[in-house]
């Protein structure tokens, strides 16, 4: 992320509560933006959202 060479992040959020959980990305040193461009809900609940990088 820190680099800026990953043109498009696709996530799986599960419907599960497992506690307070781990950070999915490393700690960085600026913020990084990031737009959603779609998303996909499953019937099992799992939810898949599709992000890019918003230039700036």
């Amino acid at each position: 992320m820190e680099l800026g060479v990953v043109d498009e992040y696709r996530l799986w959020v599960l419907p599960a509560v497992t506690g307070k959980g781990a950070p999915l990305f490393p700690e960085l040193d600026h913020a990084v933006k990031l737009r959603l461009v779609t998303s996909k809900a499953f019937p099992s609940g799992i939810l898949e959202p599709v992000y890019t990088p918003v230039d700036e």
